[in-house]
């Protein structure tokens, strides 16, 4: 995504501009220093400022462990206005969802649960209500939950003149009443009761094609229930009763009633099943908050090695057998029929899937530098071509028994490759290695690529393979040409691919609207 601002640029005076982390209807967020050394969030208000404004204004005062953090608004040179506040270095819950789509186990929604019911309890003691509670505005850092986004806070029973006409909070999580201006505490709690369903079950109640679909689940249907753990469907129930007046009466009750259920879960008796061998049970890492008086939070790991590696051997065996359909195809297609010819270009593809798939792997959820990463790549392109040089019968003596017979079976290449081989190895090596260079391989293979397979990077490689076919040393690379390009289908074809997050992922900041 594009930005109004580069790394660097000064436009809020005392805070430089280190990256820009998200943007949507409401502005843009940018990771910033400020000139004493803290980092900070800044959000540039464009789009609806007035009531951005007037939430951020309504709770820049309040101070609670699980609130992010508002530190000041402030007005740049041109007269756009800026929200400075806590910068948020961890994933929000509709990250942790998408990697856990069958629901959290009921411990450990308890204790998600009571972090973000002490901080709606805590606006709500301060009359305000949320009206925006939803998974993405809910962050993780260092095992505490912290909610943000202010942007559609309100005070209680207020009469702006946008109450009827501005648009609160995302559909999935609206309370029947807002259809009627009614924003009061109780449209948080049937939202907080919408989370607590998608904690345990990985989706939300109501769901539909459109817009005015769920709406009318909302207003008309009753959530299904079976999916959820028996000890809480009474508890969902309250909460997402269509009558606000049937709800609980406070973010307090709602809390004491979901920790009741826990610990009643755990204080059950269960009965002894007969002995059968069971799995030992994956250990998730627990962290405490600073502060004990608060709720312990759980962080969920993003996946184990033993996913990684089952992925990345999946990916591996399906590159090998398209590269193995690829290259008789390809063969039939050039005019080429030699099986020499064909096995060259099966393990010439194969080796190239390979060496993308397994580095984008390790890099996986992964921040890094990109030009790291290249360089990375580099030396790994060369590598490839040394060893594709050697598997075409390459050797340092043009007379030994490999090279001739390379020459006999191909005399195709008689001219590249028995003149000099310390040249034709440098022509690999050079070659693959600027390849590997040129093009962000490792996001063909990455899980949150925008499509399964898009043409862009597939014509990035077709274009800087057949410019270094301009160079005097490359020329004899043209078979190579049709490895990378076909290479740069598989890896995609082969790798997972979850498609971006909706909204757009937003790692480390309260939530653009």
């Amino acid at each position: 995504m594009k930005f109004t601002y580069n790394s660097g640029q000064r436009p809020l005076d005392g805070y430089t501009l280190k990256r820009g982390i998200g943007k949507g209807g409401f502005g843009e967020v940018y990771f910033a220093v400020s000139d004493g050394g803290k980092e900070v969030a800044l959000k540039l208000l464009r789009g609806n400022a007035a009531v951005e404004l007037r939430g951020v204004t309504q709770c820049l005062n309040l101070k609670h462990s699980n609130l992010v953090d508002l530190y000041d608004l402030k007005t740049d040179a041109g007269g756009d206005p800026w929200v400075v506040m806590e910068y948020v270095s961890g994933d929000t819950l509709n990250v942790v969802l998408a990697r856990h789509q069958q629901g959290i186990a009921g411990d450990l929604v308890k204790e998600w649960f009571l972090g973000l019911a002490s901080a709606v309890g805590y606006l709500h003691d301060h009359g305000i209500v949320h009206r925006d509670l939803k998974p993405s505005n809910i962050f993780l850092e260092t095992g505490r939950l912290k909610i943000g986004d202010y942007g559609l806070c309100k005070f209680i029973g207020g009469t702006d003149a946008d109450r009827q006409s501005q648009s609160v909070g995302t559909v999935h999580y609206m309370a029947p009443e807002i259809a009627t201006g009614n924003y009061n505490k109780q449209v948080d709690i049937y939202a907080a009761g919408v989370i607590l369903y998608e904690m345990l079950t990985g989706k939300v109640p109501f769901d539909g094609e459109t817009v005015g679909e769920i709406l009318m689940k909302h207003l008309t249907a009753q959530p299904d229930l079976s999916p959820l753990p028996v000890e809480f469907r009474s508890v969902v129930a309250k909460a997402l009763a269509k009558d606000p007046a049937q709800r609980y009466a406070s973010m307090g009750e709602m809390a004491r009633a979901v920790e009741a259920v826990a610990v009643s879960v755990k204080t059950q008796p269960q009965p002894t099943p007969e002995p059968k061998p069971q799995p030992k049970p994956e250990v998730l890492p627990q962290v405490l908050p600073a502060d004990p008086s608060q709720p312990r939070m759980t962080v969920l790991p993003a996946s184990t090695w033993r996913t990684k590696v089952a992925e990345l051997s999946g990916s591996l065996t399906l590159a090998t057998m398209l590269a193995a359909v690829a290259a008789p195809t390809w063969a039939l297609l050039a005019g080429y029929h030699h099986l020499t010819d064909i096995s060259s270009f099966f393990f010439q593809t194969v080796l190239i899937c390979w060496s993308v798939l397994i580095p984008a792997k390790l890099w996986a959820g992964r921040k890094g530098d990109p030009w790291m990463r290249r360089l990375t790549m580099l030396v790994i392109g060369a590598v490839v071509g040394a060893a594709l040089l050697w598997l075409d019968g390459w050797s340092p003596d043009p007379l030994s028994p490999a090279m001739t017979a390379v020459l006999e079976k191909t005399p195709q290449r008689a001219s590249f490759l028995g003149l000099n081989p310390m040249a034709q190895l440098a022509s690999y090596l050079s070659y693959f290695a600027v390849m590997f260079f040129a093009v962000r391989w490792w996001k063909l293979a990455g899980p949150r690529r925008q499509f399964r397979v898009s043409l862009f990077p597939i014509l990035a490689v077709t274009f800087w393979s057949v410019i270094l076919l301009l160079v005097p040393a490359w020329q004899q690379m043209g078979p190579a040409t049709a490895g990378l390009i076909v290479a740069a289908i598989v890896v995609q074809v082969v790798s997972p691919w979850e498609g971006p997050w909706q909204p757009v992922v937003r790692r480390v900041r309260p939530r653009l609207a």
